[in-house]
């Protein structure tokens, strides 16, 4: 990996966290929707990473935004979690019909309804593990799933937004 890619990663990280914990996680829309939106940086890591450097940097993302959080282990167990179906998913969906090759998943890598699909499962799959950890109940099984969709949706397009917005200019550089 070149040190270009890593600063960019560094800066990606930065500021995905810092808008989760400053902005995004003051709002909680209506008791069901609140955005999730540093997956992102999970879901477009390179794909050289490892699957052990994979699920430690997950961690250690998940850590990040539980500490300012103060509930220590929601947000680490749902991304660690998250990165280990992201190599899964990434295979299925995305790496598998391009022959190219691709670096880092986004929307300029590949196809956008493969990289739409694929960030969707991998969000959807963290709302459902964090809210369900943090219902820690069956009872309200329906309303955590509702609540996990809708969360989903708005960090989708939350996440759509910010790739659309911010790698605009950098589309060329993401196809490898």
């Amino acid at each position: 990996m070149n040190s270009q890619l890593i600063f960019r990663n560094i800066g990606r990280f930065l500021l995905l966290v810092l808008l989760q914990v400053l902005v995004f996680n003051n709002i909680y829309l209506g008791g069901y929707i609140n955005p999730c939106i540093y997956v992102l940086f999970i879901a477009m890591l390179p794909t050289t990473t490892g699957k052990i450097p994979m699920m430690l940097i997950a961690f250690f993302t998940g850590m990040c935004v539980d500490v300012s959080t103060n509930i220590i282990g929601f947000h680490t167990f749902a991304c660690t979690a998250v990165a280990f179906l992201r190599g899964v998913w990434l295979d299925k969906i995305i790496i598998r019909d391009n022959d190219e090759g691709i670096d880092m998943p986004s929307l300029y890598s590949g196809s956008y309804q493969q990289f739409a699909i694929y960030l969707f499962l991998l969000l959807f799959a963290f709302n459902l593990i964090y809210h369900t950890l943090l219902t820690f109940s069956f009872r309200g099984f329906f309303n955590t799933l509702l609540t996990a969709l809708l969360s989903t949706i708005v960090t989708w397009i939350l996440a759509i937004l910010y790739q659309t917005l911010l790698l605009r200019k950098a589309k060329n550089n993401y196809n490898a």
